[in-house]
């Protein structure tokens, strides 16, 4: 058994060097008196549940859902598109405009429908006042009624009509209101997000279903991560995602199947939940995912695990002092470090006045 240390020598401990043989194999003789005199203060190893993995690249992608392709609803001329790529714009913004002639004969059909559901509209309510005093049958009354309610059916038709060729509900209430014809059709943003793409330019003449814009909201964003094959069974879906460097996180949404030939890496996707707002589609950054640690596996303060050679130790506290235990290092996370050990229940680890110990345990200094 190595003894403490005379004082005047634990000054110098962390300077002098350890070799791989100076790998301490005894206990270390110290009492509970000098322990506080040293300042060495204990902690219960914390078992964790899931450990950091290593940083891997990482693309920024947009999930496929929330990407909007902006076609042309009719055959035109593109006259006008103020938005560039990276450009912000707001659900119902017009975006494009086009000029369209086969407009024209739309809100023509529709003009003509609502000028005749309203005549039908005013034939029901005269017809139903003469029913209720007794002038007309009910047979006539409900013949009007019915004329009423397949014109009703026939100006429905004919906004739907203007709603797929490209009108929104407030040009199409404008028209309803001035009766107005016009060839200009105006393009809305179908959603709130961020140009990602100009698929055409003003003055080009498109037909019908030709791409214009490509939109997506990036909130949430994505992540596409490579994993190693190696690492895949320590992956669960919902393990927490971290971007280095940038303070965004999230959570792993699937495991792929496909496997790369060339890297022999696997696809995962994750989800950005917090500070993706740093980052931007198409952008490479690292990333780490946690991992499902297993059994055994505990972290502490990072000074509690100190090099001795070419190995990890911790020195657990015994009845007459300390006892080195060799340790494997996994990594870090949030400011402390991740090993496999095997600790009895109560076991406790010095995580402060290491110098002292460790000078103990390889024989520095004279016994007592």
């Amino acid at each position: 058994m190595k003894s403490l240390l005379p004082a005047f020598v634990l000054a110098g401990m962390l300077s002098l060097p350890v070799h791989a043989a100076d790998l301490p194999a005894e206990d270390v003789v110290m009492t509970p008196a000098q322990q506080q005199t040293l300042g060495i203060t204990t902690l219960e190893p914390e078992a964790v549940s899931t450990v950091a993995g290593q940083e891997l690249p990482a693309l920024v992608t947009v999930a496929p859902d929330q990407v909007h392709l902006i076609a042309a609803p009719q055959a035109g001329l593109l006259e006008y598109m103020p938005s560039a790529v990276g450009d912000e714009v707001m659900e119902g913004q017009v975006i494009a405009r086009l000029k369209s002639p086969e407009l024209v004969s739309l809100q023509r059909d529709f003009l003509q429908t609502l000028s005749q559901q309203r005549l039908a509209q005013t034939a029901m309510t005269r017809d139903e006042m003469l029913f209720k005093e007794g002038v007309i049958a009910r047979r006539r009354y409900l013949e009007t009624q019915s004329a009423y309610e397949e014109m009703n059916a026939a100006l429905e038709e004919r906004r739907q009509t203007l709603l797929l060729a490209g009108m929104a509900a407030r040009d199409i209430a404008e028209l309803q209101q001035q009766r107005r014809l016009t060839t200009t059709l105006q393009v809305r943003a179908p959603i709130t997000g961020v140009v990602i793409e100009r698929l055409a330019e003003p003055g080009q003449r498109l037909t019908m279903s030709d791409p214009i814009y490509r939109l997506a909201n990036l909130d949430p964003l994505w992540l596409e991560i490579r994993v190693p094959l190696e690492q895949l069974p320590s992956l669960a879906a919902g393990a927490e995602v971290k971007v280095a460097g940038l303070g965004a996180a999230g959570r792993l949404l699937s495991v792929g199947r496909d496997v790369d030939a060339a890297s022999q890496t696997v696809r995962v996707r994750a989800e950005l939940t917090s500070g993706s707002g740093a980052l931007r589609p198409g952008q490479y950054v690292q990333a780490s995912i946690a991992g499902v640690a297993g059994t055994d596996r505990y972290q502490l303060p990072a000074a509690a695990v100190v090099r001795s050679g070419q190995h990890s130790i911790v020195f657990v506290q015994t009845a007459t002092g300390f006892s080195p235990r060799i340790v494997e290092v996994l990594g870090t996370q949030n400011g402390k470090t991740v090993f496999v050990a095997r600790f009895a229940p109560q076991e406790r680890v010095a995580v402060t006045g290491l110098a002292a110990v460790k000078g103990a345990a390889m024989g520095l200094g004279g016994g007592e």
